[in-house]
C-alpha cells in the first residue's frame, strides 16, 4: 500500500475526507436499499413503546392525582440513557470489527494495497462509515430524551453532559473493534476479543472494586478510619467511576442534581472541617476515553500499515 507522505492542505485534506472512497463505498452499501431505514423505523418504534411503558408503570403505580412528572421524567430519560449505552457498547464495535478482518476473509486486502490509498485513509474511511449509522441512530433518541423536558425530569445541562459522554464513547468503543479487527486473523476472533473487552470494562472492572471492598471492609471496619482514610476513599471512587461508562452518566448526574456543581464540588471531613475539592467523573472520562481513542486510532493505522508491508 502507497502512502502519500506529503502535507496536504487543509481544505484538500477536508475534501479527501469527504471523498474518502472506502466511507463512499461503505455508506452507500449500507444506506441502499430499505434495510437502513427498516431498521431505524424499527429502532425508533421500539424507543416510543419502550417509553411509553416506562410512562405508563408510572401511572398505574401511581395514587388519584397522576404520577409524579418529574419521576416520570428522569425514568424516560435513564432508560432512553440506558438503551443508548447499549447500543455504544455493543452495537457500535459489531460495525467495526470486520473493517479489516473481513477484508482480508474476503481476500480483498490485497487489493486495497494495490491502490493508492494510504492505512491511514483506510482507517478513516471505516471508522466514518460505521459511526456514521451509529451516530444517525443516537441523533435520532434525542427527540425522545425530550420528552423529560415536558415532564420536568431533567435540564438541558444534564441532557448536553449526557449525550457528549454517550458520542466520546461511541467512538471509543467503535475504535476497539477497528484495532482488534485489524490484529486478528479471522472477525469472530475479532469479535470475541472485543466484546470480552467491552465487557471487561463496562462489568468486570466494577466487580473487582465490589469484590475488593467486601473483602477490605471488615478490616476497615476493625479499625478507626480517619478521615484521611475517607477523603482517599472518596477520590478512588470518583476515579474509578471514571473509568465506567454507566458509573460515570449515573455519578456526573447525581453531582450535578445533588451538589449543584458541573466540574468540582466541595466535601468536608473531620472535626476540624476540612474543606477538598473534589472532580465531577465527566470530564475525567472524556480526557481518558479521547486519549484511550486517539491511541487506539494509531495503533490500528500502525498495524494496517505493518499488513501492508508484509
Amino acid at each position: 500500500m502507497t502512502e502519500l507522505t506529503q502535507p496536504q492542505p487543509k481544505k484538500k485534506r477536508f475534501k479527501s475526507l469527504r471523498q474518502n472512497p472506502v466511507t463512499m463505498k461503505e455508506l452507500r452499501s449500507r444506506m441502499r436499499g430499505r434495510r437502513a431505514f427498516v431498521v431505524l423505523t424499527l429502532y425508533l418504534l421500539a424507543m416510543s413503546i419502550f417509553v411509553t411503558l416506562i410512562y405508563a408503570t408510572f401511572a398505574a403505580s401511581s395514587g388519584p392525582y397522576g404520577p409524579n412528572a418529574r419521576d416520570a421524567g428522569k425514568a424516560v430519560f435513564m432508560g432512553v440513557l440506558a438503551v443508548e449505552v447499549f447500543m455504544v457498547i455493543f452495537v457500535g464495535p459489531s460495525f467495526t470489527v470486520g473493517a479489516v478482518s473481513g477484508e482480508k476473509e474476503r481476500q480483498t486486502f490485497d487489493l486495497l494495497r494495490t491502490t493508492l490509498l494510504s492505512g491511514k485513509s483506510l482507517v478513516t474511511g471505516k471508522l466514518i462509515s460505521a459511526l456514521s449509522y451509529v451516530f444517525l441512530l443516537l441523533i435520532a433518541s434525542i427527540p425522545l430524551q425530550s420528552v423529560a423536558f415536558l415532564l420536568g425530569g431533567i435540564s438541558g445541562l444534564e441532557l448536553i453532559m449526557s449525550q457528549v459522554i454517550i458520542f466520546v464513547a461511541a467512538v471509543t468503543f467503535a475504535l476497539w473493534g477497528l484495532y482488534c479487527s485489524s490484529i486478528m486473523r479471522s472477525t469472530q476472533a475479532a469479535s470475541v476479543m472485543t466484546f470480552a473487552g467491552a465487557l471487561f470494562l463496562i462489568a468486570g472492572i466494577p466487580f473487582i472494586a465490589i469484590l475488593a471492598a467486601m473483602v477490605s471492609s471488615p478490616i476497615l471496619a476493625g479499625m478507626s478510619m480517619s478521615w484521611i482514610g475517607e477523603m482517599l476513599l472518596l477520590y478512588g471512587g470518583l476515579l474509578l467511576s471514571a473509568v465506567n461508562l454507566p458509573a460515570t452518566l449515573i455519578v456526573s448526574d447525581v453531582i450535578l442534581v445533588e451538589e449543584d456543581a458541573l466540574f468540582f464540588f466541595q466535601q468536608s471531613f473531620g472535626s476540624g472541617g476540612s474543606t477538598f475539592w473534589f472532580p465531577s467523573p465527566w470530564w475525567l472520562f472524556l480526557i481518558l476515553y479521547i486519549l484511550l481513542a486517539l491511541l487506539l486510532y494509531w495503533l490500528s493505522v500502525r498495524k494496517v500499515r505493518k499488513i501492508a508491508n508484509q
